[in-house]
């Protein structure tokens, strides 16, 4: 099996998935009508948000191809009240992780970038305090991997 390569990667390819993630997330049938989306913030309020936490090339061609991971945090932040509605919100980030790992036909991004895989661990709690005020934020951590078609 050939070694891997560890390269960082672009600001322009971060950029380029960023932009292919909140279009598929916005398509995912299990975000609340009434949270908004965010890619690397938040907002007051409930909030579905992406958050890059780093990537690089797995794999380089000669042809200039290259495989590529990134890793994610998808998080919804909500103000659930009683353990029903905290079930309830862990179950948002739990079928959004789901939704995509099961998506079959995954987007092309932009400039010869092609989606091969996402996969997702178990969701997690953590609750902020902000001015007083409790939001509860159940997180999932995701590797999209990809692939980016030489000339």
């Amino acid at each position: 099996m050939p070694e891997e390569i560890k390269e960082r990667l672009s600001k322009m390819e971060y950029d380029k998935v960023g932009e292919m993630l909140l279009e598929l997330i916005a398509e995912c049938p299990f975000v609340p009508k009434d949270a908004k989306i965010k890619y690397n913030s938040k907002d007051v309020g409930k909030c579905v948000y992406i958050i890059t936490t780093g990537g690089g090339l797995k794999k380089k061609y000669i042809s200039g191809s290259f495989t590529a991971e990134i890793g994610l945090q998808i998080a919804y932040q909500s103000f659930p009240q009683g353990n029903g509605q905290m079930i309830n919100a862990q179950a948002v980030v739990d079928n959004i992780a789901n939704w995509l790992e099961d998506v079959e036909n995954l987007p092309k991004l932009t400039g010869n970038r092609t989606i091969t895989k996402i996969t997702a661990n178990n969701s997690f709690p953590n609750v902020e305090e902000v001015e007083g005020d409790k939001a509860t934020v159940f997180a999932v951590n995701v590797v999209m991997e990809y692939y980016k078609k030489g000339a």
